[in-house]
């Protein structure tokens, strides 16, 4: 996504702001004071965080679940969602998406939780040495752990459970219960999923930005269906505020854990 955005917008000045919303903003100044006449450098995406860089400044978007971006030609209808609009020279815009206006986007100002997450999922280079200390000097579950934006940056839910589930790993197992063949083996899906649902959501991401590809996901939204390994009926549950989807028969609870 990012890689888009970037081919579309970066070396280009902003040259109009126009705010949908502002309850999406954090910012100490007026928006279009602040990025109008500024030309975009770079877009880095680090963990749930997207970095815009400008001349002299930064613009920091954590989506969330619901925000999502549309690079769209000028006079375009906008979407009774769009919060936030950034024109660039040349006729395109940038637009912030978000119904139910959960995200934020801070211009200026640093977004908290930006200077302490970890390595991005997407180019973690430990090794599985150095991921199983990291991992057992946390001392938490495993979903728990896949979601510590401090230790890997970037796993929602959705890429939790198809960690998991690839992984054969119950939710609620504790890092340190795992044998060495199940950390092994965790560490290799972390990897192994995260690659594969990078280069599926490139393939499958519509021209426009806007949409969240889930064709290729194996258990995550599939409650209720037979997992594609074993034949069980996928069931979701809730784990705090979140909803988890996993297999019954290839995930087991841990001794005493009730799904």
């Amino acid at each position: 996504m990012q890689e888009r955005m970037a081919d579309a917008l970066v070396g280009k000045k902003v040259v109009a702001v126009r705010v949908g919303d502002p309850v999406v903003l954090r910012a100490l100044k007026p928006v279009d004071e602040l990025l109008v006449g500024r030309t975009l450098r770079a877009v880095v995406h680090h963990g749930k965080f997207l970095v815009f860089t400008f001349d002299g400044l930064a613009m920091t978007v954590n989506p969330m679940l619901a925000g999502i971006f549309s690079v769209q030609p000028v006079g375009a209808k906008a979407t009774k969602d769009t919060r936030l609009r950034l024109e660039f020279e040349g006729g395109t815009e940038l637009r912030y998406r978000d119904d139910v206006r959960m995200g934020k986007v801070y211009v200026g100002i640093e977004a908290p939780g930006l200077a302490d997450i970890g390595p991005d999922a997407g180019t973690l280079d430990w090794t599985e040495a150095e991921f199983s200390g990291r991992a057992r000097a946390k001392r938490s579950e495993v979903r728990n752990l896949l979601q510590d934006q401090t230790f890997v940056s970037g796993i929602g839910n959705a890429y939790a459970d198809e960690i998991l589930w690839d992984a054969k790993l119950h939710p609620k197992r504790r890092v340190g219960s795992l044998t060495t063949d199940e950390t092994s083996r965790f560490y290799g899906s972390l990897r192994s999923v995260i690659a594969k649902g990078l280069a599926e959501v490139e393939t499958a991401m519509p021209a426009q930005l806007g949409k969240k590809p889930r064709a290729h996901m194996q258990v995550r939204g599939r409650a209720g269906k037979p997992c594609p390994r074993c034949g069980a009926t996928i069931m979701r549950r809730r784990k705090g505020l979140d909803d988890v989807d996993l297999c019954p028969k290839c995930q087991p609870a841990p001794k005493g854990q009730l799904y």
